[in-house]
């Protein structure tokens, strides 16, 4: 029955001249390109804030950094993508989730970021929900500000 019923249904939609992208609209580019603005920042150990009641859930620690960069027109249609750079120079995007050692036992570590107009905000969860000691981390941060769209076709 399967067999026969999708061919059915693919015909249909063939016959029916229906097209899928009717209803998006369209514009002619007036600019093209796209500008990538990158820089490196450093979230110090010590200036982690904690977020939430260590040992339950939703509890993590971030830090912000100003990016007037990152505007209406990137954050609408254009990207934030942030890495982690370690030790050897590699570039790790984010979330980056790896294990480290608490002093117990071998946890998840989760590294991610949120973005808003003008703030990045760094955060460092645990798969405990507890706050442990941190390092300094590198952090390379792209930012892609796509060139201005105008005119409806």
């Amino acid at each position: 029955m399967k067999k026969i019923l999708f061919p059915v249904i693919a015909a249909s939609l063939l016959m029916s001249g229906c097209t899928f992208h009717e209803h998006y609209d369209t514009y002619e580019v007036v600019q093209q390109g796209t500008d990538m603005f990158v820089d490196y920042i450093v979230a110090r150990g010590n200036d982690w804030i904690l977020s939430g009641t260590e040992g339950q859930p939703g509890c993590y620690v971030y830090q912000e950094f100003q990016f007037p960069e990152i505007t209406e027109n990137v954050l609408n249609n254009g990207a934030v993508l942030v890495y982690l750079v370690d030790a050897d120079g590699r570039d790790n995007i984010l979330p980056y989730v790896f294990p480290v050692d608490n002093g117990y036992e071998l946890i998840m570590q989760n590294i991610r970021f949120d973005v808003e107009k003008g703030v990045l905000t760094v955060i460092i969860e645990w798969q405990d929900f507890k706050k442990y000691i941190q390092n300094d981390y590198d952090f390379k941060v792209c930012i892609l500000q796509p060139g201005s769209k105008t005119g409806k076709k």
